[in-house]
């Protein structure tokens, strides 16, 4: 999975024009009927949702990155998911990443709706599952959102970290690894620093311009609390805690190893020993109510939006202009920030009381 950093070449312009051809022509045959997705039966249980994970791994043999993935292959047929694992050198260095991922959307928005899954989990190589109780539709949007909701991920010190992320099968998705792949083409003297593909995603993922609508990706995406799913393992200790769904291990260079062994010693030979019943975590509400948030303040900006129309002055409208803009701030760059996007969320409530 972990090659070293090469120059960006010419050839994934041709998968880019190829990709922009097979969008087309999948607008062609479902851009005039695409049915919405609908609940299962019983939408209270968690694995009605369809959901696949998808990683890579090639080149030199890795043992510790083969059992890895295993932990991640034992949970994915546990909860029935489909799981793809890359093992050929299909682009250049790390761009191989965003490369698999679109045509494995592409593959799945060519199938009919009924037959397709919903989302795509991407989880690293160097990441280890460690409590296979939990059911990964707990981490995606409800429904009734889900159409306004494509990048569900998390955010470190560096901003986005797309080690572990969960895609919406969409045109948006496809449009968004498309801008990112082209990212050195149409600015070719941008430094991405070492992990080119990641910060062409975050870059993309700030323009104010593009995606299906012309208005940026920023909507698109919520940041979840990053030790959900995307909990650390220090040189001094795992940022997690029992309970916690993976162990994930960058920046550690070659002390990596040490830390990946003795992991999965512990996931392999004890396997209860992190397990913690889905009802006991935190995920069991805490997930819920951050939905409900997310909701909530989406319901309160189509609210806002709604009534500013009605306004007759621009000194009535800044206000709730102000409002609306911090809140939207906080919802595509923080909303694993808690306590701001409540605050932000009612600073905007007592304008609209106001109004």
């Amino acid at each position: 999975m972990f090659v070293m950093r090469q120059t960006y070449q010419r050839r994934p312009l041709v998968v880019i024009l190829l990709c922009s051809l097979l969008i087309c022509t999948l607008w062609v045959f479902t851009g005039q009927e695409r049915p919405t997705w609908r609940p299962a039966e019983d939408p209270e249980r968690y694995y009605s949702r369809r959901l696949a994970k998808a990683t890579m791994l090639y080149g030199k043999p890795n043992p510790l990155y083969e059992r890895a993935i295993d932990s991640h292959d034992r949970h994915a047929r546990r909860w029935g998911y489909p799981m793809h694992v890359l093992r050929q050198d299909i682009s250049v260095g790390f761009w191989n990443k965003p490369s698999y991922l679109v045509s494995l959307v592409i593959q799945e928005m060519a199938k009919p709706p009924s037959e397709r899954v919903e989302w795509l989990m991407w989880v690293d190589a160097d990441s280890i599952l460690i409590n296979g109780a939990v059911p990964l539709e707990a981490f995606l949007p409800p429904y009734d959102i889900s159409e306004d909701v494509h990048l569900v991920a998390t955010r470190d010190h560096n901003g986005l970290n797309t080690g572990i992320m969960f895609l919406h099968i969409h045109p948006w998705t496809i449009n968004f690894l498309i801008e990112a792949l082209g990212y050195p083409l149409y600015k070719p003297d941008a430094d991405l620093g070492r992990s080119d593909d990641q910060e062409a995603m975050a870059r993309v993922l700030r323009n104010s311009n593009g995606g299906l609508n012309g208005t940026g990706y920023a909507d698109g995406a919520v940041f979840l609390p990053r030790t959900w799913i995307n909990a650390y393992e220090w040189q001094h200790a795992y940022e997690g805690k029992r309970g916690n769904l993976l162990v994930h291990f960058p920046g550690l260079g070659d002390q990596r190893w040490v830390h990946m062994s003795n992991w999965l010693d512990i996931v392999e030979r004890s396997p209860l020993s992190w397990e913690v019943p889905f009802e006991e975590t935190e995920y069991y509400n805490g997930t819920v109510a951050f939905w409900d948030r997310i909701r909530e303040a989406k319901q309160a900006i189509s609210i806002a939006e709604h009534r500013f129309n009605r306004l007759s002055t621009d000194k009535s409208k800044a206000p709730m202009e102000a409002a609306v803009r911090e809140l939207k701030k906080v919802m595509q760059q923080e909303a694993d920030n808690t306590e701001l996007l409540v605050q932000r969320l009612q600073d905007l409530k007592s304008v609209l009381d106001l109004i």
